[in-house]
């Protein structure tokens, strides 16, 4: 195995501890600090370049990402879920097969796996890997960048890494870019929460999701921050099974059924104490809760529950 080989698989690690850590919303701070291999700090990207290859790496590249600034806002669903099965990745100013692209042209040449930090907010990323270069366009400057598969080598006792076919890169990239667009919505609207839960005022972002209020699948492409709310796991999963509900007036409603529970101390403290209380709102009142989804789901609610609620 090469030594290229076996800095890769270390970067591959790293990402996984990362993710385990941080989930699909991973600050660039702590993958700025690298890792160890071979009794040397490898670094993962590079601050300015999008296409990196590190000092220690001969040939190829380690990673690419994609940035964005943060003063220019979040465009949570900018790559639109065509059925493409890949992405397009541009390629560096000036000389197609010089400088980064080089890198990009040596990786593709090798099929050599690597790592693609795609921003989900300002410094904030989710790591796609492995990934490969299908192919490079140098008259369109882009190249087209596949989302690969790692599996156990039962001969090596390695994780392998290998270029899908088109039916199995068309699903994997369709589905990588789901989850893009579900960890960028997260991270705008905990950002204008204020990483609070919204019914309870908890502030901890690990333990915090955001809830959709009409469903993704129903507003696809078009999602916007007001249809999140900031919403604790456990609160999240009982808006989604119909246990609570929030009325156009962002006031909380507690299910019968959790009612009928109430000798529970856990359900008393944890659902009935919000009863009829408000939500805890952003300030900036653009981002606030959509009043007409509101009472679209709240609807829902009531059906679901019988049209009878408490209070």
């Amino acid at each position: 195995m090469s030594s290229n080989t076996l800095l890769i698989n270390a970067a591959f690690e790293q990402v996984k501890n990362l993710e385990l850590i941080y989930g699909d919303a991973i600050p660039s701070s702590v993958i700025e600090e690298g890792f160890t291999f071979s009794g040397e700090k490898v670094l993962l990207l590079n601050r300015v370049r999008g296409i990196f290859k590190p000092r220690q790496m001969a040939e190829g590249v380690l990673s690419i990402k994609t940035t964005i600034p943060r003063d220019g806002g979040v465009n949570i669903y900018n790559d639109q879920l065509t059925d493409d099965g890949y992405y397009q990745y541009s390629l560096q100013a000036g000389d197609p097969r010089g400088s980064g692209n080089k890198c990009l042209w040596q990786a593709y040449e090798a099929k050599q796996p690597f790592i693609y930090f795609h921003a989900i907010a300002p410094a904030v990323y989710k790591a796609l890997w492995p990934c490969f270069v299908d192919s490079i366009f140098p008259d369109e400057g882009f190249a087209r960048v596949l989302v690969g598969i790692a599996k156990p080598s039962f001969t090596t006792h390695k994780i392998e890494y290998s270029i899908p076919d088109e039916i199995e890169s068309r699903y994997r990239v369709r589905e990588s870019k789901v989850r893009l667009h579900q960890a960028a919505f997260r991270s705008v609207v905990l950002d204008v929460y204020g990483n609070r839960c919204a019914v309870t005022g908890m502030v901890e972002p690990k333990l915090i999701d955001a809830a959709h209020i009409i469903p993704d699948a129903e507003v696809g492409t078009s999602q916007l921050i007001n249809n999140g709310i900031a919403l604790s796991n456990l609160h999240h999963r009982a808006y989604d099974r119909g246990l609570i509900g929030i009325d156009p007036d962002y006031r909380i409603h507690v299910s019968e059924e959790l009612e009928s529970k109430d000798d529970n101390d856990f359900i008393k403290n944890a659902f009935m104490a919000y009863d009829q209380k408000p939500l805890f709102l952003p300030s900036n009142k653009k981002t606030r809760p959509d009043k007409d989804s509101l009472e679209q789901r709240f609807e829902r609610f009531k059906k679901l529950n019988g049209m009878s609620l408490i209070g």
